[in-house]
């Protein structure tokens, strides 16, 4: 019944507006292939020339003027590398089809650059084009991204600095398997724009949006790819998919798979410094991870372009990992106030495995005449299974224990979102909703230690309207909107609701954007309000066991924090800058405290501070110099803020500083050759001091028609760490990490009929997904 009341609702929002018989000057531009021009100009000139309206056409070469057509007016149309065309109103016939012919050039010599990426300001963010750049040959999505102002990659995490981790987008439709960025060929891609302070449209947990689109190419029949990765370091990996796209008039059916064997190796040495009732213990372990994954990844979905303002489809997403395990080998030495105490082996089997995950995804797309609609249903469910065996050997009198866990965990969540716009000259103004309801059940077992089971449900319901608009003064734009968001989160132990741990939520969250040029610079000024809710495994009772002296659980007592955000941005040629202050009520942060009174043992777990600053600044720079295309990019960010570490209050404000010089050198036809220096230096991060890092990366790419080619080599003198100093209220973790970072990637792919897929779903639930 739920289902079907969300759907009968997603209706009623949609199909209560009527058309409009206001005659409007709209239609499409094409080139003589009858391939649609993207961001062609369009001028409605009066009968004396005199401008009187003008907009741009969109990615399918589609434009709208809202101006009723009058006698003598003419339309003007040109694009970068076309013939610009002038016809008379009375010689079109609406909707109309124009077609723009390729501007011809007599050239002695003619020599083709691939020049740096042309970026510029948008609201909230920045839009770097790929296509033509020396980015179209990094290799994938990532690779591309990875070089962004502002985007840090690490462990294969996408961060945007100071905003966490991006929902990432690409052509409108929402990712929930981040691998898809690897299949996705950068040669592929137009444009990318990362949203630093997304408007009302998005969640409220959303701080930042990472949008991608991709270039349009029209064709008949059957198109594809396919690719294979091969990875070397410690061990070897593998990873190949697959994907095809049919096509016949309007309707595209397509579908993917994707199969990845993962071999990875970690190695880490810490020394602990436990104060515990007058009594000192340090511990030196050496512990090395060996993860082991196979995973498959599939989807199957249809797109309809009925005609050119109503588009539907429908979309099913597979993902399961059948065996995933890790092995972690550790020993460690014990001393009680200076003397050896004891010497401990520790043998830990992690198996986990998750299947089914299926996802389902129906969406439709429709205009009339000033008005847009859209309307997005998700449907997700999941189970994962995590089972833990630990053979723990002591040379003292404890001899042998054995620790066995296992947690069973099942997710359900149903989703619908509905956006209607209206569009006005230069002015676009949209009303929305969205509501997201989850169910998840989360059981723990342990055996052989005497630490609690668990079995906790949580039934949580969010419902969010959201009003946005944009107006536009001459060289000025000012864009606005507010999000409402209530949330009802009940929270069951054994299967009794527990009141105290359950929560209710109503939020206001607004948001504004000036956008203004001083001279040839362009400037953006931001504000705006976000929260994060704690992950449900945040919110878990459940207590994990990973040493003698070392416990994990997560805090059911927590809230969502709020983040107030203030953004200024710049661009001026191939200079970027931006800087963010934000001020955090109720953070979230993850601690180190003591778990008992009569032991030394410390408990990793979660809390809520009052409140944190926190500030960042990115500047890029990236000017080209002959066939040389460098880029720089620092970024650097700090906090105030004051932690209890060893019993005595203690300071984290060193700010860190992460650089970023990039080199492509073009070579011969179809050929570049890349180097890379990546770093950072010391400083505070939350609790953590992390210690500082670098590595030397190059790379080889050549591509043709249909093939390409790429071989990298990364971290070539293994000198990328991970290490960090935690500190808690009575310990301290100096751990020396090393992450199987040195490595060599060789990718190839063949591409046959290339043609986009047209789907254009947007998941309306993804930030719970990813809460999940």
């Amino acid at each position: 019944m739920r289902i079907l009341a969300i759907l009968i609702f997603s209706f009623l929002v949609t199909s209560s507006f009527g058309s409009t018989t206001k005659m409007d000057i709209r239609g499409v531009i094409l080139d003589m292939k009858n391939t649609p021009i993207p961001y062609a100009t369009i001028f409605l000139l009066n009968s004396d020339s005199t401008f009187i309206n003008g907009c741009t056409t969109d990615d399918n070469g589609a434009f709208f003027l809202p101006d009723s057509l009058k006698e003598g007016m003419s339309l003007k149309v040109s694009a970068i590398g076309y013939n610009t065309l002038v016809a008379k109103i009375s010689t079109i016939y609406f909707p109309a089809t124009l077609k723009l012919e390729n501007k011809s050039y007599q050239l002695g010599e003619v020599t083709i650059k691939r020049n740096r990426p042309m970026q510029h300001l948008s609201k909230g963010g920045i839009v770097t084009t790929v296509k033509g750049s020396v980015l179209s040959i990094a290799g994938n999505a990532v690779d591309v991204i990875g070089q962004l102002p502002g985007v840090r990659i690490e462990d294969e995490q996408i961060s945007v600095l100071g905003k966490g981790y991006p929902i990432i987008y690409i052509n409108g439709r929402k990712l929930n398997d981040l691998s898809e960025l690897n299949r996705l060929p950068s040669n592929e891609i137009e444009s990318i724009e990362v949203l630093n302070n997304p408007g009302a449209r998005y969640s409220a947990e959303t701080k930042s949006v990472i949008l991608i689109k991709t270039i349009r190419k029209n064709g008949e029949g059957l198109s594809g790819n396919v690719q294979s990765v091969s990875r070397l370091a410690h061990s070897f990996s593998q990873s190949g998919n697959m994907a095809l796209n049919y096509r016949h008039n309007n309707i595209d059916v397509f579908g993917s798979l994707a199969l990845d064997y993962s071999k990875r190796y970690q190695k880490q040495d810490n020394s602990t410094h436990i104060d515990f009732n007058n009594e000192v213990y340090d511990l030196k372990s050496a512990l090395t991870i060996f993860p082991l994954n196979t995973s498959y990844i599939a989807n199957l979905g249809f797109n309809w372009q009925v005609n050119k303002d109503n588009t539907l489809g429908l979309k099913y997403e597979f993902y399961g990992i059948p065996n995933g395990s890790s092995n972690w080998n550790q020993q460690e030495k014990v001393f009680l106030n200076g003397e050896w105490q004891d010497e401990i082996t520790y043998y830990t089997h992690w198996k986990r495995k998750t299947m089914p995950q299926n996802m389902l995804n129906v969406y439709y797309l429709g205009n009339i005449n000033h008005w847009s609609f859209s309307l997005n249903n998700d449907f997700y469910y999941s189970k994962n299974t995590v089972n833990q065996d630990m053979k723990e050997d002591s040379n003292s009198d404890n001899g042998e224990n054995t620790i066995n866990s296992l947690n069973h965990i099942r997710n359900k969540m149903i989703a619908t979102k509905g956006v209607v716009g209206y569009t006005l000259q230069k002015s676009k103004t949209e009303l929305g909703y969205e509501y997201t309801y989850t169910d998840r059940i989360d059981n723990f077992l342990n055996y052989g230690i005497l630490l609690p089971n668990s079995d906790n449900q949580i039934k949580e319901g969010n419902f969010a309207v959201f009003l946005s608009t944009n107006i536009t003064f001459g060289k000025y734009e000012v864009s606005g909107g507010v999000r409402y968001e209530h949330t009802v989160s009940d929270y069951y132990q054994n299967k009794q609701i527990v009141k105290e741990q359950s929560r209710k939520y109503s939020n206001f969250f607004p948001t504004i954007d000036f956008s203004f040029p001083i001279k040839q610079a362009n400037f953006s000024l931001s504000y705006t309000a976000k929260t994060r809710r704690p992950l449900y495994s945040q919110l878990s009772s459940n207590i994990q066991y990973d040493d003698r002296f070392t416990y994990e659980q997560g805090n059911p007592m927590l809230q969502s924090e709020i983040n107030h955000d203030i953004t200024l941005a710049g661009i001026y040629k191939w200079l970027y800058f931006s800087a963010s202050y934000q001020y955090v009520r109720n953070a979230i942060v993850g601690i180190v405290e003591s778990y008992s009174e009569n032991e030394p043992i410390n408990l990793m777990t979660f809390v809520n501070y009052k409140h944190i600053s926190k500030y960042s600044s990115v500047l890029s720079v990236s000017p080209k110099i002959s066939k040389w295309s460098p880029q720089l990019i620092l970024n650097f960010m700090g906090q105030d803020f004051k932690i209890n570490a060893m019993g005595k209050s203690q300071l984290m404000n060193n700010p860190l500083l992460f650089f970023n010089l990039y080199n492509n050198i073009k070579m011969c036809k179809g050929m570049t050759l890349n180097g890379d220096i990546i770093g950072h230096t010391s400083g505070n991060m939350d609790v953590v001091s992390l210690k500082p890092s670098w590595q030397i990366n190059i790379g080889i790419t050549k591509t043709t028609k249909r093939w390409f080619f790429q071989l990298n080599a990364t971290d070539l003198f293994k000198t990328a760490r991970n290490s960090m100093i935690t500190y808690g209220s009575q310990m301290v973790l100096d751990k020396w990490n090393y992450s199987d970072s040195q490595a060599v990637r060789f990718t190839v792919r063949y591409s046959f009929n290339s043609t986009n897929n047209r789907y254009k779903g947007s998941n309306a639930g993804q930030k719970e997904i990813n809460r999940l």
